[in-house]
């Protein structure tokens, strides 16, 4: 059973099934007394939070998933009025600042120390369930704290319930150091693993003790990046001195060593001869049959709680509805090696100088690349998806109609126009989408769960911290060990670029890369200023080859200024609270 829909079945269930709360109190509403009398109720409450916590941020529109994404190097949306097109041109401010980018989670923080000061007083629940889910509450609590750092560096460390009775000392809080906020969290995660349990059987989706360790893995990352790259500004509101970096790197070691070693949780390998096929089920095989997840958010159409991602990915040729939504860039699609290890660069200007088939570029990459990437010529719920504007046939171009040999005359990039536009980017996001039989979605929604912490992400996160504390073999080590599960050769020797690249691969799409190139302080590097770019295909049924073009795949430079390695608080929450302090340069 999804969690979101565990939510509303307590809530039914408890309305069915306890007079002795109800019948004394009106029927239309659960007095906030109630809430901590019964384990029913006060589970409801906090599956509440869990619902508001958007892990991923697309409810059921096809404009929110992809924004993270689209901060980076990764991919775009179709149209130019979706907020990641809007959002990569321009500086960050309030108007900018869109969906994902301003999170601000103190709504929920205060539901959360409610639930803990209320819990953790109560003398009705037993020690045992108390200790379970106020551990759950003290993780969701630090994963918006960690969040909420990741975006704006040190923010209010508020950890007991505050009232609109208080003082103004206790209410405007001040920014608290981005160390302390880090801090917070390792120290929380430490403070509550012996009190989650291994598992949540039957009730998936909760926090377990491994996603503790999980979460204080890839946070003390954060923190040694921040240490070694950053600076400290703001009498350390925001950076983290670096004297602090082998202590990060070291707590994040540790956290991911155990995790890996003494967990339940193994890689996904259910398809050991087929490592595309591997990669692409890691994203749709739900938990249960899943070693890998550690925490996800869970989704099911049935229940009506499912996503659109599906019904908006999909290439036009099997589409429904709205659909060709999400077109990835070449320039991370060239972070994919080719199958025996080389570089999977092609320089630009190469690809005017011949015709192409696809398994030169394509077909003989990193099974990776092909479980994330639909692609020209792509094998895709039986069919074969196509990207070319146009064809060739005896020398003449063809745009209309079926060709002898079965490929169409151009490839279809929107469903429902009459004339509809090529696919210029040439790829579209297939990671995450469920291909089995029967699974088209017709009906808007899908139910693939969205995977937030995963073993693969944590042997990642010890070769990184690994690297930075000298162990050198530990790290190639960890690194080859995913690289074996993707049917990659393994490497010789290891430095920054390989496990940043590798990062870019194992994890692309999954909405990390944006916050990896600000932590290392790359990203004005690596995106201000540039014109990502595209692949366009014209088809010749001659040759049965293709003639390729680098398209520009974006209408303007991207825009990402020094002080975007922090996002500005903006004008609505220093008018909320006259103690904060904007963050520089804005």
């Amino acid at each position: 059973m999804k969690l979101k829909y565990i939510l509303y079945l307590t809530l039914a269930v408890t309305f069915l099934s306890c007079e002795d709360v109800l019948d004394k109190a009106p029927l239309d509403r659960i007095s906030e007394v109630a809430v901590w009398q019964d384990e029913r109720l006060a589970d409801a409450y906090l599956t509440d939070v869990y619902a508001r916590a958007n892990f991923r941020h697309l409810a059921n529109n096809h404009t929110g998933f992809g924004l993270i994404a689209a901060m980076a190097d990764e991919m775009i949306q179709f149209a130019p009025w979706q907020q990641p097109n809007a959002a990569i041109a321009t500086p960050m401010n309030s108007e900018t600042l869109f969906g994902p980018l301003n999170y601000w989670k103190y709504d929920e923080i205060r539901k959360l120390n409610i639930f803990i000061e209320q819990v953790g007083t109560s003398e009705i629940f037993d020690e045992v369930y108390k200790s379970k889910r106020l551990g759950e509450a003290r993780w969701l609590r630090a994963y918006f704290y960690f969040n909420m750092a990741v975006r704006y560096g040190g923010v209010p460390l508020i950890t007991v319930p505050q009232s609109l009775d208080d003082d103004e000392a206790t209410l405007f809080v001040s920014r608290n150091t981005e160390k302390e906020v880090y801090d917070f969290v390792d120290a929380e995660m430490t403070a509550i693993f012996n009190d989650l349990p291994e598992s949540h059987d039957g009730e998936p989706g909760r926090a377990s003790k491994w996603a503790a360790k999980a979460l204080q893995s890839r946070s003390n990352l954060y923190a040694g990046s921040i240490a070694r790259f950053g600076q400290v500004q703001l009498n350390g509101v925001v950076g983290i001195p670096s004297s602090d970096e082998n202590t990060y790197w070291q707590k994040s070691y540790d956290a991911s060593k155990e995790l890996i070693d003494n967990s339940p949780h193994s890689l996904y390998n259910a398809y050991p001869d087929d490592p595309m096929l591997n990669h692409k089920q890691l994203f749709v095989d739900e938990i249960e049959n899943n070693p890998e997840v550690i925490f996800t958010e869970r989704y099911d159409a049935a229940s009506t709680f499912g996503t659109s991602l599906s019904v908006t990915a999909v290439h036009a040729n099997f589409a429904f509805a709205w659909n060709s939504n999400f077109r990835p860039y070449l320039d991370i699609a060239e972070k994919f090696e080719f199958i025996d290890g080389t570089s999977g660069f092609i320089p630009h200007e190469t690809f005017a100088t011949k015709e192409w088939t696809m398994d030169e570029l394509f077909h003989n990459r990193d099974p990776r690349f092909k479980a994330a990437f639909l692609y020209n010529e792509t094998d895709f719920w039986g069919d074969k998806a196509y990207f070319h504007e146009s064809s060739i046939v005896n020398g003449a171009t063809v745009k209309d109609g079926t060709l002898e040999d079965g490929t169409p005359a151009r490839a279809s990039a929107r469903a429902y126009e009459p004339r509809p536009k090529p696919l210029r980017q040439g790829f579209l996001l297939r990671k995450f989408l469920d291909e089995s039989p029967g699974n088209q979605v017709e009906g808007g929604q899908s139910s693939e769960d969205y995977h937030i912490f995963r073993l693969g992400e944590t042997y990642l996160n010890l070769a990184e911290a690994a690297f930075y504390l000298g162990r050198t073999d530990e790290a190639l080590a960890a690194l080859n060990a995913i690289r074996a599960r993707a049917g990659m050769p393994a490497k010789t020797s290891i430095d920054e670029e390989a496990i940043r690249n590798e990062r870019a691969v194992e994890l692309v799409f999954e909405e990390h890369r944006y916050w990896d190139l600000r932590r290392w302080r790359i990203a004005e590097e690596v995106l201000n200023g540039k014109m990502h770019k595209g692949l366009s295909f014209i088809y010749n049924h001659d040759t049965k080859k293709y003639k390729v073009s680098v398209k520009n795949a974006v209408r303007a430079n991207r825009v990402f200024l020094p002080e975007h390695n922090y996002h500005p608080l903006t004008l609505t929450k220093l008018s909320d609270n006259p103690n904060l302090v904007e963050n520089p340069g804005y």
